[in-house]
Protein backbone atom coordinates (compact mmCIF):
# COMPACT_ATOMS: atom_id res chain seq x y z
CA UNK A 1 0.00 0.00 0.00
CA UNK A 2 2.76 2.36 0.92
CA UNK A 3 4.53 1.80 -2.66
CA UNK A 4 0.84 2.78 -4.89
CA UNK A 5 0.69 5.87 -2.48
CA UNK A 6 3.95 7.20 -3.44
CA UNK A 7 3.18 6.18 -7.39
CA UNK A 8 0.69 8.11 -6.48
CA UNK A 9 1.84 11.26 -5.12
CA UNK A 10 5.14 11.12 -7.70
CA UNK A 11 1.82 11.17 -10.62
CA UNK A 12 0.04 14.13 -8.83
CA UNK A 13 3.21 15.64 -8.38
CA UNK A 14 4.25 15.85 -11.69
CA UNK A 15 0.65 16.45 -13.05
CA UNK A 16 0.68 20.02 -10.49
CA UNK A 17 4.32 20.90 -11.98
CA UNK A 18 2.83 20.37 -15.82
CA UNK A 19 -0.65 22.15 -14.85
CA UNK A 20 1.52 25.31 -12.93
CA UNK A 21 4.06 25.41 -16.57
CA UNK A 22 1.05 25.75 -18.20
CA UNK A 23 -0.07 28.56 -16.44
CA UNK A 24 3.59 30.80 -16.12
CA UNK A 25 4.31 29.78 -19.66
CA UNK A 26 1.49 28.65 -21.33
CA UNK A 27 1.70 26.10 -24.15
CA UNK A 28 5.11 25.65 -23.99
CA UNK A 29 5.15 22.11 -25.19
CA UNK A 30 3.80 23.30 -28.54
CA UNK A 31 6.55 23.11 -30.36
CA UNK A 32 7.11 21.86 -34.23
CA UNK A 33 6.37 17.79 -34.21
CA UNK A 34 6.54 17.78 -30.35
CA UNK A 35 3.13 16.18 -28.74
CA UNK A 36 -0.34 18.04 -28.55
CA UNK A 37 -2.02 18.35 -25.33
CA UNK A 38 -4.29 14.99 -25.64
CA UNK A 39 -1.07 13.07 -26.22
CA UNK A 40 0.46 14.58 -23.59
CA UNK A 41 -2.87 13.53 -21.21
CA UNK A 42 -2.62 9.90 -22.84
CA UNK A 43 1.02 9.68 -22.21
CA UNK A 44 1.07 10.21 -18.32
CA UNK A 45 -2.58 8.38 -18.21
CA UNK A 46 -0.34 5.07 -19.45
CA UNK A 47 2.54 6.12 -17.18
CA UNK A 48 0.32 6.26 -14.26
CA UNK A 49 -1.15 2.90 -15.22
CA UNK A 50 2.09 0.92 -15.74
CA UNK A 51 3.33 2.20 -12.36
CA UNK A 52 0.70 0.66 -10.74
CA UNK A 53 1.09 -1.80 -12.68
CA UNK A 54 4.69 -2.24 -11.05
CA UNK A 55 3.07 -1.47 -7.73
CA UNK A 56 0.81 -4.23 -7.74
CA UNK A 57 3.27 -6.71 -8.85
CA UNK A 58 5.43 -5.24 -6.15
CA UNK A 59 2.61 -5.81 -3.68
CA UNK A 60 1.97 -9.31 -4.93
CA UNK A 61 5.69 -10.27 -4.39
CA UNK A 62 5.71 -8.77 -0.72
CA UNK A 63 2.11 -10.67 0.14
CA UNK A 64 3.89 -13.96 -1.07
CA UNK A 65 6.67 -13.63 0.15
CA UNK A 66 4.57 -13.22 3.99
CA UNK A 67 2.80 -15.56 3.84
CA UNK A 68 5.68 -18.03 2.94
CA UNK A 69 7.41 -16.54 5.91
CA UNK A 70 4.14 -17.33 8.08
CA UNK A 71 4.20 -20.93 7.23
CA UNK A 72 7.67 -21.25 7.39
CA UNK A 73 7.23 -19.81 11.08
CA UNK A 74 4.44 -22.31 11.57
CA UNK A 75 6.44 -25.16 10.17
CA UNK A 76 9.03 -24.55 12.83
CA UNK A 77 6.40 -24.08 15.51
CA UNK A 78 4.87 -27.64 15.02
CA UNK A 79 8.45 -29.04 14.66
CA UNK A 80 9.08 -27.49 18.12
CA UNK A 81 6.10 -28.93 19.64
CA UNK A 82 6.87 -32.30 18.31
CA UNK A 83 10.28 -32.65 19.38
CA UNK A 84 9.00 -31.59 23.49
CA UNK A 85 5.25 -32.68 23.19
CA UNK A 86 3.84 -36.12 25.01
CA UNK A 87 2.76 -38.91 23.06
CA UNK A 88 0.23 -41.38 24.88
CA UNK A 89 0.39 -44.71 22.77
CA UNK A 90 -2.19 -47.17 23.26
CA UNK A 91 -1.34 -51.38 22.31
CA UNK A 92 -1.72 -55.13 23.01
CA UNK A 93 1.29 -55.85 24.43
CA UNK A 94 1.81 -59.76 24.83
CA UNK A 95 4.45 -61.72 27.12
CA UNK A 96 5.85 -64.81 26.54
CA UNK A 97 6.45 -67.78 28.87
CA UNK A 98 10.34 -68.95 29.08
CA UNK A 99 9.54 -72.54 28.82
CA UNK A 100 12.59 -75.06 30.19
CA UNK A 101 12.27 -76.67 26.99
CA UNK A 102 14.00 -74.50 24.03
CA UNK A 103 11.21 -76.30 21.58
CA UNK A 104 8.15 -76.05 23.71
CA UNK A 105 5.17 -74.04 22.45
CA UNK A 106 5.45 -70.50 22.09
CA UNK A 107 2.90 -69.17 24.87
CA UNK A 108 2.21 -65.97 27.15
CA UNK A 109 0.00 -63.30 28.27
CA UNK A 110 -1.97 -60.55 26.39
CA UNK A 111 -2.16 -57.11 28.22
CA UNK A 112 -4.02 -53.83 27.08
CA UNK A 113 -0.81 -51.44 27.95
CA UNK A 114 -1.35 -47.72 27.90
CA UNK A 115 2.17 -45.57 28.08
CA UNK A 116 4.05 -42.29 27.72
CA UNK A 117 6.26 -42.27 24.69
CA UNK A 118 6.65 -38.76 24.21
CA UNK A 119 9.42 -36.43 26.08
CA UNK A 120 6.64 -34.37 28.67
CA UNK A 121 3.56 -35.20 30.65
CA UNK A 122 0.01 -36.02 29.04
CA UNK A 123 -2.58 -34.00 31.16
CA UNK A 124 -5.95 -35.06 30.98
CA UNK A 125 -5.87 -38.30 29.12
CA UNK A 126 -9.38 -38.93 27.90
CA UNK A 127 -9.61 -42.84 26.25
CA UNK A 128 -12.37 -43.97 24.30
CA UNK A 129 -12.44 -48.00 22.77
CA UNK A 130 -15.15 -49.22 20.48
CA UNK A 131 -16.76 -51.97 20.63
CA UNK A 132 -15.95 -52.43 24.45
CA UNK A 133 -12.81 -54.78 26.04
CA UNK A 134 -14.19 -58.49 26.43
CA UNK A 135 -11.91 -62.09 26.17
CA UNK A 136 -12.51 -65.88 27.42
CA UNK A 137 -14.22 -66.80 31.26
CA UNK A 138 -11.63 -69.59 31.14
CA UNK A 139 -8.83 -66.96 31.80
CA UNK A 140 -10.31 -65.74 34.91
CA UNK A 141 -11.53 -66.87 38.29
CA UNK A 142 -15.28 -67.84 38.44
CA UNK A 143 -17.48 -64.33 38.65
CA UNK A 144 -14.27 -61.91 37.90
CA UNK A 145 -14.00 -61.64 34.07
CA UNK A 146 -17.31 -59.13 34.70
CA UNK A 147 -15.80 -56.82 37.26
CA UNK A 148 -12.39 -56.83 35.61
CA UNK A 149 -13.79 -55.57 31.84
CA UNK A 150 -16.06 -53.12 33.52
CA UNK A 151 -12.81 -51.48 35.46
CA UNK A 152 -10.93 -51.78 32.17
CA UNK A 153 -13.96 -50.52 29.72
CA UNK A 154 -14.39 -47.68 32.79
CA UNK A 155 -10.88 -46.41 31.79
CA UNK A 156 -12.02 -46.31 28.29
CA UNK A 157 -15.20 -44.44 28.62
CA UNK A 158 -14.36 -40.86 27.57
CA UNK A 159 -13.80 -39.95 30.91
CA UNK A 160 -10.30 -38.89 32.28
CA UNK A 161 -8.38 -41.60 33.38
CA UNK A 162 -4.83 -39.79 34.13
CA UNK A 163 -4.26 -36.99 35.23
CA UNK A 164 -0.97 -37.06 34.34
CA UNK A 165 0.67 -39.42 32.37
CA UNK A 166 4.82 -39.49 32.91
CA UNK A 167 6.97 -39.86 30.17
CA UNK A 168 8.33 -43.47 30.28
CA UNK A 169 5.05 -44.52 32.36
CA UNK A 170 3.41 -47.81 31.28
CA UNK A 171 -0.34 -48.91 32.95
CA UNK A 172 -1.23 -52.81 31.65
CA UNK A 173 -4.39 -54.88 31.99
CA UNK A 174 -4.77 -58.16 31.11
CA UNK A 175 -6.71 -59.35 28.49
CA UNK A 176 -6.23 -63.00 27.97
CA UNK A 177 -3.42 -65.57 27.33
CA UNK A 178 -1.91 -66.47 24.08
CA UNK A 179 -2.29 -68.96 20.89
CA UNK A 180 -5.32 -69.28 22.87
CA UNK A 181 -6.27 -65.76 22.21
CA UNK A 182 -5.07 -65.60 19.25
CA UNK A 183 -7.08 -69.02 17.77
CA UNK A 184 -10.09 -68.28 19.55
CA UNK A 185 -13.25 -68.45 17.28
CA UNK A 186 -16.40 -68.13 19.50
CA UNK A 187 -17.64 -64.48 18.65
CA UNK A 188 -15.55 -62.18 21.06
CA UNK A 189 -14.38 -59.32 19.38
CA UNK A 190 -11.27 -59.28 17.50
CA UNK A 191 -10.19 -55.87 16.64
CA UNK A 192 -10.73 -52.62 18.83
CA UNK A 193 -10.86 -48.89 18.15
CA UNK A 194 -9.27 -46.52 20.82
CA UNK A 195 -8.90 -42.54 20.58
CA UNK A 196 -6.76 -41.17 22.64
CA UNK A 197 -7.46 -37.46 23.42
CA UNK A 198 -5.06 -35.33 26.29
CA UNK A 199 -3.04 -32.34 26.84
CA UNK A 200 0.26 -30.98 26.81
CA UNK A 201 2.26 -27.80 28.51
CA UNK A 202 4.05 -27.18 24.80
CA UNK A 203 0.49 -26.62 23.19
CA UNK A 204 -2.42 -24.99 24.37
CA UNK A 205 -5.15 -27.25 22.24
CA UNK A 206 -5.30 -31.21 22.70
CA UNK A 207 -3.44 -34.04 21.29
CA UNK A 208 -5.90 -36.75 19.17
CA UNK A 209 -4.95 -39.98 18.52
CA UNK A 210 -6.36 -43.26 16.89
CA UNK A 211 -5.11 -47.01 17.47
CA UNK A 212 -6.28 -49.89 16.21
CA UNK A 213 -5.69 -53.25 18.19
CA UNK A 214 -6.09 -56.30 16.07
CA UNK A 215 -5.77 -60.00 17.47
CA UNK A 216 -5.25 -61.39 13.86
CA UNK A 217 -1.99 -58.67 13.35
CA UNK A 218 -0.88 -59.45 16.45
CA UNK A 219 -1.01 -63.40 16.17
CA UNK A 220 1.48 -62.33 13.26
CA UNK A 221 4.25 -60.74 15.60
CA UNK A 222 7.14 -63.10 16.58
CA UNK A 223 7.86 -63.16 20.26
CA UNK A 224 11.21 -63.25 20.93
CA UNK A 225 12.78 -64.15 24.57
CA UNK A 226 15.23 -62.07 26.03
CA UNK A 227 18.44 -63.37 25.77
CA UNK A 228 19.57 -62.36 29.18
CA UNK A 229 16.28 -64.51 30.57
CA UNK A 230 17.16 -67.25 28.44
CA UNK A 231 20.27 -67.81 29.58
CA UNK A 232 19.28 -67.67 33.56
CA UNK A 233 16.69 -70.17 32.43
CA UNK A 234 19.38 -72.75 31.05
CA UNK A 235 21.78 -72.00 33.75
CA UNK A 236 19.00 -72.61 36.28
CA UNK A 237 17.70 -75.91 33.99
CA UNK A 238 21.56 -77.08 34.57
CA UNK A 239 21.82 -76.32 38.16
CA UNK A 240 18.72 -78.40 38.60
CA UNK A 241 20.72 -81.29 36.88
CA UNK A 242 23.49 -81.25 38.45
CA UNK A 243 21.42 -80.96 42.24
CA UNK A 244 19.56 -84.67 40.61
CA UNK A 245 22.67 -86.18 39.89
CA UNK A 246 24.69 -85.08 42.79
CA UNK A 247 23.61 -88.00 44.96
CA UNK A 248 24.02 -90.82 42.49
CA UNK A 249 27.63 -89.81 41.29
CA UNK A 250 28.70 -89.42 45.28
CA UNK A 251 27.83 -93.20 46.16
CA UNK A 252 29.27 -94.62 42.89
CA UNK A 253 32.52 -92.70 44.10
CA UNK A 254 32.53 -93.64 47.77
CA UNK A 255 34.91 -95.95 49.12
CA UNK A 256 33.94 -98.77 51.86
CA UNK A 257 35.12 -98.71 55.64
CA UNK A 258 37.99 -101.82 55.10
CA UNK A 259 39.32 -99.95 51.55
CA UNK A 260 39.88 -96.60 53.92
CA UNK A 261 41.26 -98.33 56.58
CA UNK A 262 43.37 -100.49 54.06
CA UNK A 263 44.78 -97.28 52.23
CA UNK A 264 45.26 -95.92 55.97
CA UNK A 265 47.37 -98.77 56.52
CA UNK A 266 49.22 -98.58 53.60
CA UNK A 267 50.04 -95.22 53.88
CA UNK A 268 51.66 -95.55 57.48
CA UNK A 269 53.89 -97.90 56.85
CA UNK A 270 54.96 -95.65 53.84
CA UNK A 271 55.21 -92.75 55.96
CA UNK A 272 57.70 -95.09 58.56
CA UNK A 273 59.63 -96.35 56.11
CA UNK A 274 60.51 -93.26 54.50
CA UNK A 275 61.49 -91.90 58.14
CA UNK A 276 63.56 -94.44 59.06
CA UNK A 277 65.99 -93.71 55.48
CA UNK A 278 65.83 -89.89 56.50
CA UNK A 279 67.10 -90.58 59.73
CA UNK A 280 70.04 -93.14 58.87
CA UNK A 281 73.65 -91.49 58.12
CA UNK A 282 74.30 -91.81 54.61
CA UNK A 283 77.93 -93.98 54.83
CA UNK A 284 75.56 -96.31 56.79
CA UNK A 285 73.08 -97.04 54.08
CA UNK A 286 75.89 -96.98 51.21
CA UNK A 287 77.15 -99.62 53.63
CA UNK A 288 74.19 -101.60 53.93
Amino acid sequence: MRIVMTVLAIVVVVFGLFSASVVVWGSWWRVLDMPTAEEWSAFFGASALVALGFAWYQIRQVDQSNKALIASNELGRQVNIEAVRPRVQVALEPTRFVQNNRGAPVEGTLHIAVRNIGVSPAHDVCLRVSPPFTSLEKYFKPGRMGAHFAEINGAFGGEVSFRTLHPGNTYVWFLGQVPGLFDDRSGIPRRWEVEAEYGGTVSSEPFREKFILDLDVEKRIELPVDPLVRIGRDIEIVGSKLEAIKGVVSRKLALSDEAVEALGRRDLRGRLASTRRRRTPSWLRKRR
